[in-house]
């Protein structure tokens, strides 16, 4: 019996000493932590993680440079020597006409050496002026006698300002009837009639087309009329009816200028420069403004004065234009 006490005192013992073992050790070992399923697995001890990359600054763009101001850009083969020659003698012609003759001369002598291409350009066109204003015989009424009899005549018919409602005014109808007796006399000569919407209250009316309807109801054929019914000014009227002949009627060689009186020696000039702008340009003159007949508007209005045709003039030919 006393042998079977110490037993059982030795098991409490042994049982107590582990016990208190066990809480040892749980104090001395941490708590694993829960991993939950959507953190990313760690990385092994020899992985490397790479630093996130930084956004790329853009490079700031340097300011462009400021290009040097230029004081004369020379477009169609002007230079600046070439474009002040041919400044100066434009308005001492527009000032003085035939007085000028030697400073006219000394600068197309220049010219010329300068660039004979440009130089023969302003030399006709100086040579036109001159004549338009001094020998340029203004026929009344009808064309003269002596003009081709075929297809190769074009009787250009410039526009006048339309009354508000879009009809003739008096003086446009004067050029249409000239024109008539022209078209009836020179029946193989096509007809240009030239200008655009000039009527306040008519937006639709057009000079050409007006003075189209009007030579169609007293007897020309619609085939010979060509209508140019874009222009304001008789110098659109001179580029525009230019550019519709040389693109639908190349067989035209020579214009005859129907206008009123005072008005004759502008159209025959700005027709007659367009022409020669061509030439400059292709090598080819196209045709020539040979003749002309006149609305008798009384004599109440003097034609343009060399310094007025000079605004025109050099509307066109001023390549900064």
């Amino acid at each position: 019996m006393k042998r079977f006490h110490i037993i059982l005192l030795l098991l409490l013992c042994v049982t107590l000493a582990g016990l208190l073992f066990l809480r040892w050790q749980a104090r001395e070992t941490p708590a694993v932590p829960v991993i939950a399923e959507t953190s990313p697995p760690a990385p092994s001890p020899t992985a490397t993680i790479a630093p996130t990359p930084t956004p790329a600054t853009a490079p700031t763009p340097s300011p462009v440079p400021t290009p040097e101001p230029t004081v004369f850009v020379p477009p169609q083969g002007y230079t600046e020597e070439s474009y002040n020659l041919v400044s100066d003698m434009v308005y001492a012609y527009a000032d003085k006409q035939e007085e000028a003759a030697d400073i006219i001369r000394a600068d197309l002598e220049k010219l010329n050496a300068l660039d004979p291409a440009l130089g023969a350009f302003w030399t006709k066109l100086m040579q036109t002026w001159s004549e338009v204003n001094s020998d340029l015989t203004v026929n009344p009424g009808v064309l003269p006698d002596d003009l081709p009899e075929d297809g190769s005549l074009c009787i250009v018919v410039l526009g006048f300002q339309l009354e508000s409602d879009g009809t003739m005014a008096p003086e446009l109808l004067g050029r249409c009837e000239t024109a008539l007796r022209c078209a009836e006399k020179y029946p193989n000569a096509l007809i240009a009639v030239t200008g655009g919407g000039t009527a306040w209250s008519n937006p639709n009316a057009t000079e050409a087309g007006v003075m189209a309807d009007w030579l169609i109801s007293q007897g020309v054929t619609p085939d010979r009329i060509l209508k140019e019914d874009a222009s304001r000014t008789t110098g659109d009227n001179a580029e525009f009816t230019v550019k519709l002949l040389l693109e639908n009627h190349p067989e035209v060689r020579a214009l005859a200028i129907v206008s009123s009186d005072y008005h004759v020696p502008l159209g025959v000039l700005l027709f007659q420069e367009e022409a020669l702008l061509h030439e400059y340009e292709t090598g080819t003159l196209p045709f020539s403004v040979i003749s002309n007949a006149a609305f008798d508007t009384g004599g109440y209005i003097r034609p343009d004065s060399p310094m007025m045709q000079k605004m025109w003039l050099w509307g066109l030919a001023d390549p900064r234009y």
